[in-house]
């Protein structure tokens, strides 16, 4: 019989406890959106009004595997528009290099082959020792770098 009075009083008190939880989640999910939506909207639009783009990167750091402090940082690819002027017969000629990116080697286990992967103005190439592609020849090839040849210059290209 004691048990029974226990019963009738958890119940309502559960439901109530219940009642009053899921009160609160609808009063708050309802009435909050309009006032929610905006204040996002005026966050949103301050932040962007105010927001600054510069920074400062310093080319200066220590490289992690070397040990050694980096001074002057240099891309792998050479510039597209870079103009180099060779004479052929006492008469300069204008050449531009076309932009050359060393991407990796690929080595064959079995029979010691290798192809080295370039990026030649965007397009990538398959290239072997002494092959020539877009007038740009591959001359040597380092683990860290190639020697490449366009016209009768040489230049090196770091990965």
């Amino acid at each position: 019989m004691k048990n029974k009075k226990l019963l009738y009083i958890l119940i309502p008190l559960t439901l109530l406890v219940w009642g009053i939880i899921v009160y609160r989640i609808i009063a708050t999910t309802n009435s909050g959106n309009e006032n929610q939506i905006q204040s996002m909207q005026q966050i949103e639009n301050a932040t962007i009004e105010n927001m600054n783009d510069t920074f400062l990167i310093n080319p200066n750091y220590r490289d992690p595997f070397l040990g050694k402090m980096i001074k002057n940082v240099t891309t792998s690819a050479t510039t597209s528009l870079q103009k180099t002027i060779t004479t052929v017969k006492n008469t300069p000629i204008l050449s531009s290099w076309p932009t050359i990116v060393y991407l990796g080697i690929i080595k064959n286990q079995k029979s010691n082959k290798q192809l080295t992967l370039v990026q030649i103005n965007g397009q990538s190439y398959s290239m072997k020792i002494g092959e020539t592609v877009n007038s740009v020849e591959l001359c040597k090839v380092f683990k860290d770098s190639i020697e490449v040849k366009f016209g009768k210059e040489k230049k090196f290209c770091r990965k």
